[in-house]
């Protein structure tokens, strides 16, 4: 049996008769729009159709089946990008459920895995997920800081040599839902190489020189913000930086500011969360957007002055919020190697980057890393913080029982995908039907002609 698979097609196939073209049309639009269980199913019922039209007297069926089956395994699968697609889509509806896809692949609810113990009996997914179904409580951090840094620049110069002259972080209570600004961090910085703003870069940024001459340096700035971040955030809480795009801590923060001037920055702006790229795989199929369009795409609207720091910070935590009350998960870390001397570690911080750097996190393991860092505290954090969300969310209910409207319109784009995709699979199926019909006929009219 297995060499019959291998043999080669008979003289005879190569003669069709018009009917037989039909058949092979027939059977090859088959395999292109039935699922893999039934074609199967198609070629057994095909291999009856190969032996009518080969006026061959071999009455081994299993011949017949293996040629079928050899021409379905030799098509061309489906392309790199149509399985990667694919691929988008599955993790989205697994995001979207609550689900995870674990390091061996395969995916994993998070909901229903029980967590780690604590004295008491409590777990940690207790302390950090309150309502499964409530988007906020899917994400995996407490908090973001929100950066954007503005530098020096000048009109078409790229050999310009960039220094930030503005540092803002923008607090999110991501359990709220809420952008708190009064909280929020914001310093001018004083520039050593070209203390002369461009009046290009003032006009951009709306900065004057005299914000930057009574300003501190870099390096105390990064010390304010130190202290601040030490007063702001509890200890035990999950925190992680957010921007919009790698420019703002890949270029500005660690190539030109760490790795040239040898400013000494805490590890926690060696990690972050790229709001743009993950806007643009979860909405807009992986196309990125500016910072304006994916406002608008939210149907939201620019507040504050563009290219000022702390107000484009500000717009990119109101999108992340909404991204997250759409259903978006920010779970993808962005990691920039520690091979640098200057990078120290800030107290009340936790890295949560993988071992092999940039990647998807797992819930249970950023659970476990700042369980380890920061000990009791992470549970008393934990229990506390439960006790004002939900007294926050009794308060403001209206924030939290209606969805966003986009995510509305996002179930139902959807949802006409589907219809669209069973509605054409239908039609497939009907026409091969039919196909199916008149090659039936014809050969029962071509047996009567030749008993005639």
């Amino acid at each position: 049996m297995e060499g019959a698979c291998e043999a080669s097609f008979p003289p005879e196939f190569l003669h069709f008769p018009p009917v037989s073209i039909l058949i092979c049309i027939c059977f090859l639009f088959s395999l292109f729009f039935l699922r893999k269980l039934q074609i199967h199913l198609v070629m057994f019922l095909s291999m009856f159709f190969f032996k009518s039209v080969i006026n061959n007297n071999n009455n081994n069926y299993y011949y017949y089946y293996c040629v079928t089956y050899s021409a379905y395994r030799n098509m061309s699968p489906h392309n790199k990008r149509s399985m990667e697609q694919k691929k988008r889509n599955k993790d989205r509806i697994a995001a979207y459920h609550g689900q995870r896809v674990n390091s061996h692949g395969g995916h994993r609810n998070s909901h229903s895995h029980s967590g780690h113990r604590h004295r008491g009996g409590h777990t940690v997914r207790r302390n950090r997920i309150y309502d499964p179904g409530n988007p906020f409580d899917r994400q995996l951090f407490d908090y973001l800081i929100v950066v954007d840094v503005e530098a020096t620049c000048e009109y078409k110069n790229d050999n310009y040599p960039h220094e930030i002259i503005e540092l803002p972080g923008v607090l999110v209570d991501v359990r709220r839902g809420v952008v708190d600004k009064e909280r929020s961090f914001r310093s001018y910085v004083r520039p050593q190489r070209n203390p002369l703003l461009t009046p290009f870069c003032k006009a951009l940024t709306g900065i004057t020189q005299e914000d930057v001459d009574s300003a501190p340096t870099l390096q105390e700035v990064v010390k304010l913000f130190e202290q601040w971040y030490t007063e702001t955030i509890p200890r035990g809480a999950k925190v992680a930086l957010a921007t919009d795009g790698p420019w703002d801590l890949k270029n500005f923060v660690h190539e030109h500011s760490i790795l040239r001037d040898h400013i000494s920055f805490p590890t926690i702006f060696y990690e972050y969360l790229d709001i743009r790229t993950t806007f643009a795989h979860f909405f807009n199929r992986g196309t990125p957007l500016k910072l304006v369009p994916m406002l608008e795409r939210l149907q939201l609207t620019f507040e504050g002055r563009e290219h000022c720091g702390f107000d484009d910070a500000v717009n990119i935590a109101r999108l992340a919020v909404s991204m997250m009350r759409a259903g978006c998960v920010f779970n993808y870390l962005v990691a920039i190697p520690l091979t640098d001397e200057f990078h120290y570690d800030m107290p009340n911080t936790a890295l949560y980057r993988r071992k092999e750097g940039s990647g998807y996190l797992d819930p249970d393991v950023v659970d476990d890393i700042a369980k380890k860092c920061f000990g009791v505290d992470y549970f008393t954090f934990g229990e506390r913080h439960m006790a004002e969300v939900m007294e926050h969310r009794r308060r403001y209910p209206q924030n939290f029982n209606q969805r966003n409207q986009l995510w509305k319109q996002t179930k139902m784009k959807n949802r006409g995908r589907r219809l669209y995709g069973v509605r054409f699979r239908m039609v497939a199926v009907a026409v091969l039907a039919l196909l199916g019909l008149v090659l039936f006929l014809l050969l029962i009219y071509r047996k009567v002609m030749t008993l005639l």
